[in-house]
């Protein structure tokens, strides 16, 4: 299995409060935002 696809299936498996620590991690992590423009 790629990568991709271990990470697809993890995220499938993840509660929306998770999916929000996980999208601020990566912000914090990589100095982006992932807010609209």
């Amino acid at each position: 299995m790629s990568k991709v696809q271990e990470v697809l299936d993890l995220v499938k498996g993840m509660t929306v409060v998770e999916l929000a620590e996980l999208v601020k991690a990566i912000e914090q992590e990589f100095g982006v935002s992932a807010a609209a423009q």
